[in-house]
């Protein structure tokens, strides 16, 4: 219960929210008879709220308050997105130093002043997580040299903008902090280098994970963490550009890893499969993300032969691939479809942003068209969805994406409005959208949109979609009836005042006209099923 009530802590919350949440509990306590309430709700309202404005708030009521603030439960999380004054913070946290339990140095243009005034020392003895932001290469060491001294920090992250360069000196120093558990470095697009030599037994590091956000070679990554023998979570993103260190990169034994994830732009998947043979470990979990131009990383029996070689452990898994550019051939990259991938429940998704595709593959998750009741083939479950095309984009191109796929959920189709008026897609293109069997249209504008979707699917089994707006229900059921094709079985329409009247509306519709004989209708929620055999 206190984890979730700290996961939900201060740095979760705007500015503005924080100051109004502050300023009403403030209001109701000036209200209420103060005395009354207990210690224990005052601890549960300051764990919402930062330690600076806490004291500055309740230091000077009473003596009561007083002796509160420096209560043994009490512990203060402190963000520093803003400060008035150095000295006024520099008191502060004198007073309340020995309960400090996170600082966060959000204020690029006072932190190198600010962290070199700040004296760290064994009384903050139960500073547990340190973020600091934008600090510069001439600060960075000699602050990190200072942590040593605590006894109980356990998660630092470290975010800056300027050049590192040689990122040595500054990883020992990360390396010898004694209780570490969690170490974050992003460098922001500066390039850096590493050459620190591999680990000694003295020179072990307690780091269990690990997030490495700047450029790194494959020889200097496997140096670097075998400082790192506990290491169970690895997070990696970027390598250099012109890296050619991969056949060089020495094997690297971590029993304790269970957990990769990795983002970069410079790599090939022959890189990526060296990279995993010399790791060994159990690997359990597996997130990889590319953005390049191999489209080997689609391959599927290249995904199923590595897996089953190296790694057999593996329980979770997901591969997220951006293509840059609209391939004639994106729709036939549904490959994630055997025994293999199924028994995994492992499916594929494709999603279109302007001019690139994401192809995923993750577990499989409820989607739009599971309804109540329903059944999932694992077989029919890739999915595409078009969140953003460019205005004027013929249509036809449109539907050389979808090839081969399964379901198809579309943000919206104005863009291609005045396609309607003008004709409908060529043949091929029908042929393309031909296995399409269940249908999205998350914004529908016009009739049209509808007809022109069950024209281009024509063995659509599920349309999901919203009722016009200004349009009855019952009006809009007859406008698209006459439209339905014959493969259709399940119709489910958004309504925002859906209620159980307007179900007993429909049916006495569908009876009185005879439209259905063998049906069923009910709702979830604003969501109408009508479904028939």
């Amino acid at each position: 219960m206190d984890h979730m009530k700290r996961q939900l802590s201060f740095n979760q919350l705007s500015e503005e929210n924080t100051k109004k949440l502050r300023n009403e509990l403030l209001d109701e306590l000036r209200v209420s008879s103060i005395e009354n309430l207990s210690n224990e709700l005052f601890h549960e309202i300051f764990d919402y709220l930062d330690g600076i404005d806490i004291y500055e708030a309740f230091s000077n009521i009473n003596y009561r308050f007083q002796q509160l603030l420096t209560s043994s439960p009490v512990r203060y999380k402190i963000e520093l997105i803003y400060i008035s004054s150095t000295e006024r913070f520099m008191f502060i946290c004198q007073q309340i130093k020995h309960q400090i339990y996170s600082i966060n140095f959000q204020i690029p243009a006072h932190i190198d002043q600010l962290l070199t005034s700040f004296i760290i020392d064994s009384s903050l003895n139960r500073l547990q997580s340190l973020v600091i932001e934008d600090i510069q290469s001439d600060t960075i060491l000699s602050f990190l040299i200072a942590l040593k001294c605590l006894p109980r920090l356990f998660s630092l992250d470290i975010r800056t903008m300027h050049i590192m360069g040689n990122l040595n000196d500054i990883y020992r120093s990360i390396f010898a902090l004694p209780t570490l558990k969690y170490n974050k470095l992003h460098l922001y697009g500066n390039e850096c280098s590493i050459s620190i030599p591999l680990a000694t037994g003295i020179q072990f590091s307690t780091i269990e994970y690990l997030e490495i956000a700047h450029y790194y070679a494959f020889d200097e990554l496997s140096d670097l963490i075998s400082y790192t023998p506990k290491l169970r979570r690895l997070n990696l993103s970027h390598i250099n550009q012109d890296d050619s260190t991969i056949e060089t990169m020495s094997p690297i034994n971590l029993e304790n890893l269970t957990s990769i994830s990795m983002y970069t732009n410079h790599i090939n998947f022959d890189e990526f499969e060296t990279f995993i043979q010399n790791i060994y470990s159990e690997l359990k979990t597996l997130h990889v993300t590319f953005s390049c131009q191999d489209i080997t990383f689609l391959d599927a029996y290249r995904w199923e032969k590595l897996i089953l070689q190296y790694l057999s452990e593996l329980k979770k898994f997901s591969l997220k691939y951006y293509e840059n550019g609209h391939s004639k051939n994106s729709g036939e990259r549904t490959q994630f479809n055997s025994s293999f991938w199924i028994e995994r429940k492992l499916i594929m998704n494709m999603e279109i942003n302007e001019y690139k595709i994401l192809y995923l593959v993750s577990s499989y998750r409820k989607r739009w068209y599971e309804y109540k009741n329903c059944t999932v083939d694992y077989l029919e479950s890739t999915q595409l969805t078009i969140n953003y095309v460019f205005d004027g984009e013929p249509a036809d191109c449109l539907f050389m994406y979808i090839k081969n796929l399964i379901t198809l959920k579309i943000n919206s189709l104005s863009f291609y409005r005045s396609f309607f008026k003008e004709e409908f897609p060529t043949t091929c293109s029908i042929e393309h959208a031909s296995k399409i069997k269940k249908v999205y249209i998350e914004n529908t504008q016009t009739i049209e949109e509808i007809y022109f979707l069950l024209y281009i699917c024509p063995h659509m089994e599920f349309l999901n979609l919203q009722c016009l707006h200004g349009t009855t229900i019952e009006l809009f059921l007859r406008d698209i009836w006459n439209k339905i094709n014959k493969d259709l079985r399940l119709l489910c329409i958004y309504v925002a005042k859906a209620d159980d009247n307007m179900i007993k509306r429909l049916s006495t519709m569908i009876d009185n006209e005879k439209i259905l004989s063998n049906y069923t209708i009910h709702r979830e929620l604003n969501n109408i099923y009508l479904q028939w055999k």
